[in-house]
């Protein structure tokens, strides 16, 4: 039951911590925890209880996060090498790098929502069950994450416009 999910772990790992050796630290320490707690599982939906963990052990940890988006560069790379222009290359780099900037300046509450949802991959119900909260509660912050984010990058444009 857990091996199918180490990519999934491995993912919203690297998207709470930005690197992979933190993400891969963070992993192991989720894998012990719920093996040290199985007999707490009820069976609720086992990502959304790992998800939860992995939230914990990260908060746990209190390192401040370098990066909150869960693609590396090499990954965004990957989408822009499509492009045979070196410019689009660039730019794509250089959006992907103000995208995790903006993302890790959201409030921790906001950032853990939205990161669950768009790289985790959680349904409303999962997060909500994941950290303890109502749908509502989800859906609200989730909404006001992407508003937030929407602001921040378009003022961000004005900005580099002037």
């Amino acid at each position: 039951m857990l091996l199918p999910e180490l990519g999934y772990l491995r993912r919203v790992g690297l998207a709470l911590t930005g690197s992979r050796a933190e993400a891969d630290e963070l992993v192991q320490e989720t894998v012990l925890r719920a093996l040290r707690y199985f007999g707490g599982y009820k069976g609720d939906g086992f990502k959304p209880w790992m998800a939860a963990i992995m939230r914990n052990a990260y908060r746990d940890r209190r390192r401040p996060m370098a990066c909150a988006v869960a693609a590396d560069d090499q990954q965004i790379q990957g989408i822009a090498d499509s492009a045979p222009d070196p410019e689009q290359q660039a730019l794509a780099k250089d959006n992907s790098t103000r995208l995790r900037g903006l993302i890790a300046a959201l409030p921790d509450a906001l950032r853990e929502i939205l990161v669950l949802r768009e790289f985790a991959g959680l349904s409303y119900a999962q997060i909500s069950v994941a950290l303890g909260i109502p749908v509502g509660t989800v859906m609200s912050r989730l909404s006001r994450a992407r508003d937030d984010l929407r602001i921040a990058w378009l003022a961000d444009d004005d900005k580099a416009a002037s």
